[in-house]
């Protein structure tokens, strides 16, 4: 039986084939190129090889799937694309034999093998002329044999992408804790929290101070909506928590568009796909349900200190008031209990009954700690607050304050930035101070005051506290007094009297400034007594 195929020798330039043209190495390349696979898993397989080396965007705009039946029995998938270079076609046909599929180059309707050791410039038809009999057709011709396929539909590649369904892999021995890095969770992890679960894992991960963000978003057919976490470098402890947790499930993201369930693999790259995920949404590819969830456009995620939940004992106060409402964490109670630890005063709290004490001890204080020293009025008494860590408005500045020199009320000092117990007390259990402040809900300026182990917090904000001088020093009263016409002196040049004063010059200044001069000899003998005064 006669070759079907002559091999092309180099620098030659006329071919029996329509379509093919030398590119610039003399290889002959046709303006598509037609890949044949036995099943659809050595495609989808080819398609993740590609993928892996390549990037799919470049392939997917010029490429069509068709299910063809062949000639005399059989099935096959061919993909076409786009005619290029020798250097694409060779990648194209090494991949595609490793995965058992078959490279042919052409156009139109009829293709032939390209080139491989016993033709490095590629083949062309040996003299004869290879047609199909109609449009539908797709005429392949190898070295001994042509084969003939018939487009049966034909299948939309990035609708196949989505559809294919997730590889089982295998999870570190160690767990993820192991090897956060090979599941793709080192620096950032994805986490889809069940309706019912979310207030708790919340907590948790409040608790452990994971760094997080998140937002609701609705998926298909669930009447509630789920809640999607985003973790920045989650430790590994935390991760093993959370995946064996059912209705908890880890994503990995794969590309800014996508993210994979941890334990599973798709067969395609996808941060090499971004074509095969059109639009502006965000899929979340699960595993262990077998679903592709598709969310409106990219997560608005909000930072986790808005989504924990607290308990809020509110109670009525009037305005003006010092009472205020403190917050409690979910897991962390805060309480005082004694302590030996001897901290610097920052204020003290003055029953009512030395409120007039310590209006005549205030000018005992230093200017420089009186000017930091502010007020606020309390149902228990008054507080006086001489330092704190909070700066702004407040203006409280540290160092010796009134706190340490009024020796009256009980002392207060500080356990966190803007904290205040009793001297003698502390916070229990001990967290980080910047923690205390969000457990406790405090706004920049704001300050939480402790007064007892069976009492709740009060708050107190900015407009709280009053300067200490002009809350408790009165004011002066000032009288107006306007002298008649009849009584102001007449209007002239002024005039200098210079006289020689005697021993009491200042007496009788009012009558000089009447008018008159007092007339004072200088007296002989006994010195007498001035007029008025008893000896």
């Amino acid at each position: 039986m006669p070759a079907l195929l002559e091999p092309i020798a180099a620098g030659q330039t006329r071919f029996h084939l329509q379509g093919l043209a030398p590119d610039a190495r003399g290889v002959a390349c046709g303006r598509e190129t037609l890949v044949a696979f036995p099943s659809l898993d050595r495609l989808v397989a080819f398609l993740g090889a590609y993928s892996e080396e390549c990037s799919l965007d470049e392939l997917i705009p010029t490429m069509t799937i068709e299910r063809a039946r062949r000639d005399g029995g059989g099935h096959a998938l061919l993909m076409r694309c786009a005619g290029a270079d020798s250097y694409a076609l060779d990648r194209l046909g090494r991949l595609s034999m490793a995965v058992h599929g078959q490279l042919f180059t052409g156009s139109g309707t009829v293709f032939v093998r390209y080139r491989d050791r016993m033709a490095p410039f590629g083949y062309d038809l040996a003299g004869g002329t290879a047609t199909a009999a109609s449009p539908e057709e797709v005429v392949v011709v190898d070295h001994d044999v042509a084969a003939r396929y018939r487009a049966l539909d034909r299948l939309d590649p990035v609708e196949l992408i989505q559809r294919l369904s997730l590889r089982q892999i295998p999870l570190p021995l160690g767990g993820i804790a192991g090897d956060p890095q090979l599941c793709g969770l080192h620096e950032i992890a994805l986490v889809l929290v069940a309706p019912g679960l979310s207030d708790r894992i919340l907590s948790y991960l409040w608790g452990n101070q994971v760094p997080l963000s998140g937002v609701r978003v609705a998926l298909a057919g669930e009447r509630r909506a789920s809640l999607l976490l985003r973790l920045r470098q989650p430790s590994g402890q935390v991760l093993d928590v959370l995946h064996g947790i059912p209705g908890v499930e880890l994503l990995a993201p794969v590309s800014q568009r996508a993210a994979v369930e941890i334990g599973y693999r798709h067969p395609i790259h996808l941060a090499s796909a971004s074509s095969c995920l059109p639009g502006d949404e965000m899929y979340l590819f699960r595993g262990r349900v077998g679903r592709v969830e598709r969310l409106d456009g990219a997560p608005q995620f909000i930072d986790g200190a808005h989504l924990v939940r607290s308990d809020v004992a509110a109670r009525a106060h009037e305005p003006g008031d010092a009472r205020g409402t403190a917050v409690q964490a979910l897991k962390v109670e805060l309480r005082l209990r004694p302590t030996a630890s001897i901290r610097e005063p920052r204020g003290a709290l003055i029953r009512w009954e030395q409120a007039g004490l310590l209006r005549r001890l205030i000018y005992l204080i230093p200017p420089m700690a009186l000017a930091a020293a502010r007020l606020a009025v309390l149902p228990q008494g008054m507080l006086v607050l001489t330092g704190s860590s909070l700066g702004g408005a407040a203006g409280l500045a540290a160092g010796v304050g009134a706190a340490a020199i009024i020796p009256l009320g009980m002392r207060i000092v500080e356990v966190a930035p803007g904290v205040l117990v009793p001297d003698g007390f502390e916070l229990w259990p001990h967290v980080r101070p910047q923690l205390v402040r969000e457990l406790l809900g405090l706004e920049a300026a704001d300050h939480a005051l402790f007064l007892g182990t069976d009492q709740s917090p009060l708050r107190l904000r900015p407009d709280h506290l009053a300067p200490l001088d002009s809350a408790m020093m009165s004011r002066l009263e000032l009288a107006v007094i306007e002298a008649s016409p009849s009584e102001m002196p007449p209007s002239g040049p002024a005039t200098l009297l210079n006289e020689r004063l005697g021993r009491f010059a200042l007496w009788g200044f009012g009558e000089a400034a009447r008018g008159g001069r007092p007339v004072v000899e200088e007296p002989s003998g006994t010195p007498e007594l001035p007029p008025g005064r008893e000896s």
